[in-house]
Order: C-alpha cells, then structure tokens, then sequence
C-alpha cells in the first residue's frame, strides 16, 4: 500500500524532468515549434516561466484565426469589428523585416465592404510571399511617385481579390523575382485591357477566371522558365497570347475557345503530363486531325469528358506516341455521345498502343454505346499494357466486368480491376 505514492512520485519527477529538458533546448529550436501554433496559444506558454516570456517576444511567425475575434456581446460577428481589426493587425506588423503575410478571410466575402490592403504591403521590399484570399480589395498606388514594389516577393497567391485590371497589371510588373503566381477569380468587373504575365523567372502558375459578358480583354503568357500551368478561362478574353512555354512539364487546360486551344496544344507539344478539362474536351472534336500537335514526350494523358466519344480518344492517342497512362474521367451529367462520333475502327494502330501504353484509368464510368468496341481494340492491341482499371458509376453495369473479362488480351500481364461507387 505504501508503494504507491512512490511511483506517483517518480512519475511526478520523470514529468519534471521532460520539461526541464524542453527548456533546455536552443531558443532557436524553441522558437521554431512556437512558430506552428496559433498566436494566443503561444503566447499562453509565458505562463511557464520568465525564459518562455521572452521567447515569445521574438516570435516572428504571426498566426491569428477568424474565431478570436467574436463578438463577446452577441452570438453573432461584429462586422465592422471584424473588418478595422484584420486592417490595424496589417499595418501593425509593417515594417523592413516582414517577409511573409497570408491573409485568409470568409467573414466578408459577399459583402460590400473589403479589408483594404495597405500600399505598404505592396511596396515591401522584404517581401517574399503574399497570400489574399476573400473579402479583400487591393488597391490603386496613391500617386505616380509612390508605387507598387516588390522587388523580393517570389510567391503570389490572389484568390477572389477585388481589384481592377490596371491595378493588377501594374501589381505584376513590379514583380520582378516571380516564381510562383496564382491568379483564382481575381478582376471581376467588365474592363477593357490588357493583362500581362510575362515573368522569365516564374516556374508555376495558377490562373482561373470568370468575367461574365466582359469580352474585351487580353491575356498574354510568355514564361519561358515554366514549370506547372493550371488555366481555366470560362468567358472574358477575346483573345489570348501564349509564347516560351517550350519548358512546361506539367499543365491542365480548360478553356472553351476552339483557336485558344489549339495554340495552347501547339506551345504544349513538349510536354509530360496533361489533363484536359471538359471545355476543351468539348471542342476537341470538331478540330481536324491534322491541326492537332503531335506530343513526342508525353507520357500522361487525362480527359475530362461527358460522353465516352470513343473517336476523340483514339485520334489523341494517335498524337501520342510515348504515352504510358490514359485517365478518362466522366463529369456530369452524363450522356452517351451523338451518333455521328460513334466507334470507327482506326486505320493506323496508335504507337503509344503497341509500344508504351501500360495503364488505362477510367474513373466514374458508366456503359454506353460502343465502350465495349474500343475496349476490345486496346485489349487486342495493348501489346504492354498492365492493367485496365475502371470505377463503375452505374449498377445497372453489374454483368460488364464478366464480359470484360472474357475479350481476348494481346498482353498476358494486362489485369482488369473493377472498383464500384
């Protein structure tokens, strides 16, 4: 009985001692796990001992969430509360040491009233990434004199961001040092213009847009450093320019302009991987055969389609000769294709087919007219091919993967896997 004081003793002095041993590590490496907590929780380890009040004094990673500023006299936000203080709590860490500000808003996104960014963010010369992200305007320089610059700022991210073209424009020309660039439903209203992204240093870039009726405006891309490109454009350009995307390893492409396209696939025609949204896909078909590149080091093809246009494929994958795996995602609302694509026994057998092809992902799938025709043509003629994998979408399909099963299949490695949602 009288044992067991002790061990709670021992145990009480082994606690100690992990806190001792805690205390004891660099400021550095304190700082550093500091750093991952919110703000108000770091702050609260001053509590522990005269070492720990000062480190938090030197903490230079700020983290404050939306929920800390409630209203305590209500259940609801204080919208005007809310707004002035995120703007005090931005001029309040100004200053030639800032380097990064991510700044994530939900409170005021459907609202009027933005928080305004301050010219001193965007004239920050310390500056190395920048995030915006609702409820937030940027905007125009105070005066010719004093203008937008960031001269040491590599990652921008702008997700809707109420600001004007000019402004943008004149914000990303006096971002020399780019290296990362995300442009998500930023530039809402109707403007004539010309946006330009023309960066030698920028290796990824993230551009979606939707600007309503506004047809009047250019885009122009010349990044001969990039890397990754993501590009969605509804509706709001009459025109877009490409050049120097020979670097590009990487890109998805959704954009509804059959000539947009097509100059899009031409700069493109070096590339590895690419994913085609249901925009493009959409135009695809009335593109002649000859008019599309041909994408000598392309080894990942992914399709986002509505119908299984079975001739579309094919005419890709002949355009593919080093393509290792084919992804064909079905959107919705899904339905079979018109009669006048249905399936069309190649003349050529794709070279991709016979020497590279070694996965087959269809995902969403559900049967429709003459799937089983190109399934048994790639079977037949997937001389490599290793697997075939296909997330059914329809119980109705439930006797499918026994017909599968039974086609003949030129490559004795080749598996069928089936995977019901």
């Amino acid at each position: 009985m009288r044992e067991k004081p002790k061990k709670r003793e021992l145990g009480n002095r082994e606690t100690l001692i992990a806190m001792d041993m805690i205390s004891d590590l660099p400021d550095c490496i304190l700082l550093h796990v500091l750093s991952f907590l919110p703000t108000k929780t770091a702050f609260l380890t001053t509590v522990l001992s005269r070492r720990w009040t000062n480190l938090c004094d030197d903490l230079q990673h700020l983290h404050f969430e939306q929920n800390q500023f409630r209203n305590r006299n209500t259940c609801s936000y204080c919208y005007q509360f809310d707004v002035y203080t995120v703007e005090w709590f931005i001029r309040k860490v100004l200053g030639p040491n800032l380097e990064e500000l991510n700044l994530q808003l939900s409170f005021v996104c459907c609202s009027d009233r933005k928080v305004v960014i301050p010219n001193g963010v965007l004239s920050c010369t310390s500056l190395v990434t920048l995030r915006l992200n609702g409820g937030i305007r940027i905007p125009s320089p105070p005066s010719s004199s004093c203008r937008y610059h960031l001269p040491s700022l590599k990652t921008l991210q702008l997700y809707n961001v109420k600001t004007s073209v000019g402004n943008l424009e004149e914000l990303l020309s006096h971002c020399t040092a780019l290296e990362t660039l995300v442009l998500d439903s930023v530039c809402r209203s109707q403007e004539e213009g010309q946006l330009s992204i023309c960066f030698p240093s920028l290796k990824s870039l993230h551009f979606k847009s939707y600007f309503g009726d506004a047809l009047s405006l250019l885009l122009v891309i010349d990044t001969p450093s990039l890397k990754r490109l993501y590009i969605q454009v509804v509706s709001g350009f009459r025109e877009i320019r490409v050049r120097n995307l020979h670097n590009v390893e990487e890109a998805r492409i959704n954009i509804s302009k059959q000539s947009i396209v097509l100059e899009f696939l031409v700069e493109l025609c070096r590339i590895r991987i690419l994913e085609l949204g249901l925009l493009t896909v959409d135009c695809l078909p009335e593109v002649p055969p000859h008019r599309i590149p041909e994408f000598t080091c392309l080894q990942r093809l992914e399709l986002t389609v509505k119908c299984f246009d079975t001739r579309s494929i094919m005419n890709m994958l002949q355009k593919c000769p080093m393509l290792k795996l084919l992804a064909i995602v079905f959107s919705f609302p899904k339905m079979d294709p018109h009669p006048s694509r249905k399936w069309e026994l190649p003349a050529k057998i794709p070279t991709c087919l016979a020497s590279h092809l070694q996965v087959i992902k269809i995902k969403r799938y559900y049967e429709s007219r003459d799937d089983r025709d190109f399934f048994a043509y790639v079977l037949q003629h997937g001389l490599v091919l290793e697997s075939l994998d296909l997330q059914v979408d329809d119980m109705r399909s439930k006797g499918f993967p026994e017909e599968l099963s039974l086609l003949p299949r030129s490559s004795k490695a080749c598996q069928i896997n089936f995977c019901w949602i």
